[in-house]
């Protein structure tokens, strides 16, 4: 995997959003050459209007997504093979994103865009564009969010794993990865209705984790990064 990793950034036209104007909005973008898209190194930390979706095992985490004009969404490679982000209606198509490598896309018009993988035809994805001020304060959770923390309690020394999700009701899963790579779990929950979970285990368990988010509706389950907790 390469070390510097590459995002690459497409802005889309602003427009009404209308169906009579999106046509026009995609020819104006199809006269635009790919080559003038600027290459920019991914960081570490996104700002509060930027949205992440990861590509893991062949399907995009989340699939659908509900933000705001004028949000950015970023796709990540999670997994090991090449992918792409290409609109059903020519808005954007990332071309080929290698594993560890991020492509972004800026929606400044409220409306509905389908997109899939053009590699892999299966892969479908959806990003609904609301009017900006839209959705509550904090907005909506666009991914997997998971965060370690510690607690003290008269039996010990627990590691909390909080977890947000789009997916109220969804089996929460915590894993523990074995010293010969595989994946065993250790805990279960259930996300509350506004998406949230938490977690424990012994702090004296140690070793890589993590969260695995099932939906009984037959979505693809979302996987979360490793965690490491510390000693």
């Amino acid at each position: 995997m390469r070390e510097n990793r590459t995002a690459r950034t497409v802005r889309r036209l602003a427009g009404r959003g209308s169906r009579g104007s999106r046509g026009a909005r995609i020819a104006q973008l199809a006269l635009a050459p790919l080559a003038a898209l600027t290459p920019m190194p991914a960081t570490a930390s996104a700002a509060s209007t930027e949205v992440p979706v990861s590509i893991v095992s062949r399907a995009y985490q989340p699939a659908e997504l509900m933000v705001e004009a004028g949000q950015t969404v970023t796709w990540t490679n999670r997994g090991f093979g090449p992918h792409t982000v290409t609109a059903a209606g020519g808005e954007f198509d990332s071309g080929r994103i290698n594993a560890g490598e991020s492509f972004k896309v800026t929606f400044t018009t409220p409306g509905t865009f389908a997109y899939a993988c053009t590699i892999h035809p299966s892969m479908h994805g959806k990003v609904s564009v609301l009017a900006p001020g839209s959705l509550p304060p904090g907005g909506l959770p666009g991914a997997l969010k998971e965060t370690l923390a510690e607690a003290h309690t008269a039996h010990g020394r627990l590691t909390l794993v909080r977890v947000q999700a789009p997916r109220p009701g969804a089996s929460v899963l915590l894993q523990l990865r074995s010293p010969k790579g595989r994946w065993g779990t250790v805990r279960r929950a259930h996300l509350s209705s506004r998406g949230k979970a938490t977690l424990s285990i012994p702090a004296s368990v140690h070793g890589k984790l993590r969260v695995v988010v099932q939906d009984a509706g037959g979505a693809p389950p979302l996987i979360g990064k490793t965690l490491t907790p510390k000693r």
